[in-house]
């Protein structure tokens, strides 16, 4: 009787150890976690000029939480959770290892055209609506003369994905960095230009002064697409080096015309 109570036991022990825990309702999923700490960890690097680690680490929290819509005390009461189960946690930082190796795969691949952000290989993606945007989808601007300016250049050429009436846009996230020592005047600007088959061009721009969503878009238009360019250009009178621009969800998307029934 008492083999067969040892045996129950080991039988109930294996059954609790086999079993997936849940997670609450109150933690943060394991995607959105990756996710958040995908860019926190981009941005404590991008922002390790600082020598205030507690202005450091105030940038990263007002940039990474309002992105992904997540307050301070519950990133931390989840993180909590996740150290108490480590399979979870090791399952996150699995899938934060494997999304930064695949973006050093890719820009592997076309670290010839990084500095345009546009490889010949997306001109030929084929779909009704393409991110064409191949560089680094976060970019750190500042004043500096080799580091102020983000921009791109291509040509279509003939045998790729664009049509008549393709539609295209330029967008991405800002948010002003501000000098740990002073207050700053800082501003950016944006602008695309677009050359058609025909000899017409168009051309939009629009003024950054603010941290949020910016968008540059091109009308559908009759003639198919031979050339776009396009920059954003960052200025300020900061005497640290410290104040910058930091874009994100950089995209430059293309969406075919409807097809008409």
């Amino acid at each position: 009787m008492r083999s067969l109570g040892n045996i129950a036991l080991m039988m109930f022990l294996f059954v609790l150890l086999s079993c997936e825990v849940k997670i609450p309702d109150h933690v943060i999923p394991p995607k959105k976690m990756e996710a958040f700490l995908y860019d926190y960890h981009l941005v404590q690097s991008m922002t390790s000029i600082y020598s205030s680690d507690e202005y450091r680490e105030k940038l990263c929290y007002t940039y990474v939480y309002s992105k992904h819509g997540i307050e301070k005390a519950r990133f931390d009461s989840s993180m909590q959770w996740y150290n108490r189960y480590p399979k979870h946690l090791r399952r996150i930082y699995e899938g934060l290892e494997a999304r930064v190796n695949g973006e050093v795969e890719k820009l592997e691949l076309a670290k010839h055209l990084l500095e345009d952000g546009v490889s010949p290989d997306a001109l030929t993606q084929k779909g009704d609506s393409v991110n064409l945007w191949t560089g680094f989808r976060l970019k750190r601007l500042s004043s500096t003369a080799l580091n102020s300016t983000l921009d791109f250049s291509f040509k279509v050429p003939e045998d790729t994905s664009f049509v008549k009436n393709d539609s295209l846009s330029f967008s991405f996230a800002a948010f002003f960095i501000p000098s740990e020592h002073q207050p700053l005047k800082q501003s950016a600007y944006a602008a695309i230009r677009l050359d058609y088959a025909d000899g017409k061009m168009f051309t939009d721009a629009l003024h950054v002064d603010s941290c949020g969503m910016y968008a540059l878009s091109a009308p559908r238009y009759g003639s198919k697409l031979k050339t776009m360019s396009g920059f954003v250009h960052y200025t300020d009178d900061d005497t640290t080096a410290q104040a910058g621009l930091l874009l994100s969800d950089i995209k430059l998307v293309k969406v075919h015309p409807p097809v008409k029934k």
